[in-house]
């Protein structure tokens, strides 16, 4: 097998860093033999099946990297999906695996819902972290059991 353990080589920048923090992903290779394919026969959305999730900014900037890297979104959301009490554009891809590789660029997010506050995220800097006490409230905005 062969492995790889990919890190970012500078801080984290962008609304959610501060909450989201640094991150590694281990990519391990079988070399000696035809791997299973883990979600075979699965779809999204299925229970247990699971992703990996990146927040993005700039995901038309994104969309040309993949295209150029033989890597097309496999779903793309249009620019907007409105779900409510938030927004975004979402894309996939996919892994030689067929794991699924998911990036969102939010663009709308409830701080305090009672209130009706929601940041509109497109009219901020892009590498602009979110104050603590805006990450805060949003935890208000839970559900408890």
């Amino acid at each position: 097998m062969r492995r790889v353990l990919l890190n970012h080589s500078k801080p984290r920048s962008g609304s959610f860093s501060k909450l989201l923090g640094s991150s590694s992903i281990e990519l391990i290779q079988v070399m000696d033999r035809v791997p299973r394919k883990i979600f075979e026969n699965r779809f999204w959305g299925d229970l247990g099946f699971i992703h990996l999730c990146y927040d993005i900014s700039g995901m038309k900037e994104l969309q040309a990297i993949c295209e150029k890297n033989n890597a097309p979104f496999t779903v793309d959301s249009g620019g907007n999906f409105d779900m409510g009490e938030a927004a975004g554009h979402f894309t996939y891809v996919e892994d030689p695996d067929g794991t699924l590789i998911e990036f969102v660029e939010t663009f709308k997010i409830p701080i305090l819902k009672k209130l009706g506050w929601y940041l509109d995220l497109r009219k901020r800097a892009a590498g602009k972290a979110l104050p603590d006490w805006m990450l805060k409230s949003m935890a208000m905005n839970r559900v408890k059991d």
